[in-house]
């Protein structure tokens, strides 16, 4: 007997992400870091940034206020990870390392056996879906 695939569902993209969301999380309490704090690190270990454009972009990303992103980044400088200029720190770069060597593995496993069609048609969608949420965002 063949089972039919269910169809794809706000619920059960959810559930995706927040099983793979929950195993970053879990990687992040090793560090004692938060799940906004290490996305400004990945963000700003791809070049340097100014900051309004960085707590706009990240706030507009995970949606949430752009206070919420500069308390996490006031933290992220604070703990010496971000320098005052919005570049990593030493201890910045090699903390975003680490986390990357941690979490690159597990990322292999969960794409891992994927047709490649597969994700192209899936990262599709997910672009789509993204557009027409953010739309409905901007209109309420």
């Amino acid at each position: 007997m063949t089972v039919a695939t269910p169809p794809l569902t706000g619920a059960n993209l959810g559930v995706a992400y927040f099983a793979v969301r929950k195993n970053l999380l879990n990687v992040l309490d090793d560090y004692d870091l938060t799940f906004e704090q290490s996305l400004l690190l990945n963000y700003l270990r791809q070049g340097d940034a100014n900051r309004a454009d960085l707590v706009a972009s990240t706030a507009d990303n995970i949606k949430v206020s752009a206070a919420e992103v500069e308390s996490h980044l006031d933290a992220a400088i604070d703990r010496g990870l971000i320098a005052d200029g919005l570049t990593l720190t030493e201890e910045g770069d090699r903390l975003q390392q680490q986390i990357t060597a941690r979490t690159q593995p597990l990322t292999r496993t969960f794409f891992s056996d994927i047709p490649a069609e597969d994700l192209v048609v899936t990262a599709r969608v997910l672009a789509t879906l993204t557009e027409r949420a953010n739309a409905a965002l901007a209109t309420s």
